[in-house]
């Protein structure tokens, strides 16, 4: 182990993992997709309540959206430090190591799919696969890419 990764792993206390952990996976944000999920959800539903496939359904949605914002943030750590609004992450701020974080992000996106897929349905774990996958990989979302994109305003108001 080297210096910096015991550092690292010095620096990660149990309260602050779990604080670390809700920053990494964007919990109020995924707050907000799991209650859009919620109200999407019981509009569409007819006949009685199936609080089994509901459950699966937010379960798989909030792996998925944790999953998601974890691997974004493992992707741009390094332009993350050069902003003062997200230097205090946990990856730019070294709290984390960036492979915990790599593996957090592939354990949850992996879940979340695999939940969804086998007790909703496929569709929805192909959208929430493919939701992934533009939110965590999206070149377009970074600040300094965004800077140089006129466009760019438009796009991120597209929902």
């Amino acid at each position: 182990m080297s210096n910096q990764d015991r550092a690292l792993s010095e620096t990660a206390k149990p309260a602050g993992l779990i604080s670390d952990l809700s920053e990494l996976s964007k919990a109020r944000l995924s707050f907000l997709v799991l209650l859009t999920t919620l109200v999407g959800f019981l509009l569409g539903w007819r006949g009685p309540m199936d609080y089994t496939l509901l459950t699966a359904t937010l379960l798989g949605t909030a792996l998925s959206a944790a999953g998601a914002s974890a691997l974004n943030q493992w992707l741009e750590r390094d332009l993350d430090a050069l902003m003062p609004r997200t230097a205090d992450r946990p990856l730019p701020a070294r709290r984390m190591h960036p492979a915990d974080a790599l593996l957090f992000g592939l354990l949850c996106s992996a879940s979340g799919v695999a939940v969804l897929v086998f007790l909703v349905n496929p569709l929805t774990a192909f959208l929430a696969g493919l939701t992934i996958a533009i939110y965590a990989l999206d070149p377009l979302s970074d600040p300094l890419v965004l800077a140089d994109a006129p466009f760019s305003c438009d796009r991120l108001a597209l929902p």
